[in-house]
């Protein structure tokens, strides 16, 4: 290669954004494609999605996240706040004054920047995912940090409802945002969240993650290397590396094999955050299905050294029936109950659309069969009450193409190829679908309501209603 044909390459690679060279190949060329289909150069944004405890950060027209950045680690700020080193915190600690919260989401978003966007803030605008369970004073500091410490010159403030339903190819649904730290349902109709009839909850996979801690170290058991009866588990066997490889890796939501009416009643009685009552117990090991009762795994023991810790398999195939019931003791309601309030509330001629497409997001969604867990007993109650009872057959999943009862999981008879072709919505992963459809939305062109640098007071903020 000649000088100047060397010293061309060289320059087209340093012209290339740093953000291209990190990205895969099939979605580094987004921006031309999107240029090619308008006529235009279509602009290129950074997408965030801020949720409680997590950042999803990548650009606009890819089809998932570039990085998903967890929040929840250790604040390592230096400065005026450097007495907070090594303190946990999530952006929705109610515990945190404003600076504090402003000096860690400055910590996060730059380090996003820095390791995974690669690219000058100043530069890009940004398109901003907001979802209902995130509070005013995370949102207020996260304009804060974006458009005054940044200097982003625009920020774009999309619904996370209306974004995750694009993904399904809808304008209307029920959306069931079940996150780390809470969860929400919010209807959207013809494009637009009903944020007045909206629902939040206090249940999540915090919550979801300490109710498994709880069932291992009420039933779980530890027979140590060597011989030996076997003994109850210690809470200090159950690790947090051990409680995240059993909560993202094994569990699953099982499908209901018993009376919905026998099991409401056991459920309402003997079910509560970290244990559940010996009847119920009774009633999930009798319909367990699996090659063996119990999971095994290695663990230490500060007393009896290393052994296996027998954990029964209903543990982390029924744990998810809190986020579903509820806790009526601790008074924390369940998935359930805040559908049926929120359909009671939405206008009447709206419900039917509503529940025939739900959509289920968040990390919890993640969970193997809890959308079709979800479904089965939501159709069960409707059905149970006269006032509901035309519209249980109505229940739907909006990503699903076909009816939700015919799925694989729930139903083994079920062939891919008798089910409907008509929706391809199960495509986006559910903790990414929010993320997703405000990259469609830049990358088609559709408007949010922008915030400018020099319009922000430093505490009001647009409606998305």
């Amino acid at each position: 290669m000649t000088e100047i044909g060397a010293s061309r390459a060289e320059s087209s690679v340093l012209a290339t954004p740093r953000s291209a060279l990190r990205r895969p190949l099939s979605t580094a060329g987004s921006a031309l494609g999107a240029s090619l289909l308008y006529g235009a150069a279509a602009e290129e944004k950074v997408v965030l999605e801020l949720g409680t405890s997590t950042i999803r950060a990548g650009f606009s027209g890819d089809p998932q996240p570039l990085c998903t950045h967890d929040v929840s680690g250790d604040f390592a700020s230096t400065g005026a706040m450097g007495w907070r080193r090594g303190t946990q915190h999530g952006l929705s600690t109610v515990t945190l004054d404003d600076a504090t919260l402003d000096a860690l989401v400055l910590e996060q978003v730059r380090d996003v920047y820095r390791r995974h966007l690669l690219v000058d803030a100043k530069a890009r605008k940004v398109a901003l995912c907001e979802s209902v369970r995130l509070p005013d004073r995370v949102r207020r500091a996260v304009a804060r940090v974006l458009l005054g410490n940044l200097r982003v010159p625009q920020v774009t403030f999309y619904p996370a409802e209306v974004a995750a339903l694009m993904t399904c190819g809808r304008t209307s649904g029920l959306v069931v945002d079940c996150g780390h730290q809470g969860a929400a349902v919010v209807p959207v109709y013809d494009g637009r969240a009903l944020h007045a009839y909206a629902e939040r909850l206090r249940v999540g996979g915090q919550m979801l993650a300490a109710h498994v801690r709880g069932l291992c170290v009420q039933h779980a058991r530890f027979r140590a290397f060597g011989g030996g009866d076997s003994r109850p588990a210690e809470p200090e066997m159950i690790t947090d590396l051990l409680l995240e490889h059993m909560v993202r890796r094994l569990q699953c939501a099982a499908p209901l094999a018993t009376a919905p009416d026998e099991f409401a009643k056991l459920a309402r009685d003997g079910l509560s955050l970290g244990a559940v009552s010996d009847e119920l117990a009774a009633c999930f090991a009798s319909h367990t299905v699996g090659a063996s009762a119990h999971i095994r795994m290695v663990v230490d023991s500060p007393q009896h050294g290393r052994g296996e810790l027998l954990v029964p398999r209903w543990v982390l195939g029924r744990a998810t029936e809190l986020l579903l019931q509820g806790d009526a003791a601790n008074d924390h309601e369940g998935l359930l109950s805040a559908i049926v309030r929120c359909l009671a509330r939405a206008p009447v001629d709206t419900r039917r659309e509503l529940i025939a497409q739900i959509l289920v997001v968040g990390g919890v969604a993640s969970v193997p069969g809890f959308r079709f867990r979800l479904a089965q007993e939501l159709q069960s109650r409707l059905a149970g009450e006269e006032r509901w009872r035309a519209l249980a057959a109505s229940v739907a999943l909006a990503e699903e193409p076909g009816p939700w009862n015919q799925s694989p999981y729930l139903d083994p008879e079920a062939r891919p190829e008798s089910r409907d072709k008509s929706a391809n919505g199960s495509v986006f992963a559910a903790a990414d679908r929010c993320w997703v459809g405000v990259s469609l939305a830049v990358a088609a062109k559709i408007g949010g309501v922008d915030m400018r640098r020099d319009d922000f007071d430093g505490h009001s903020l647009p409606r998305l209603d």
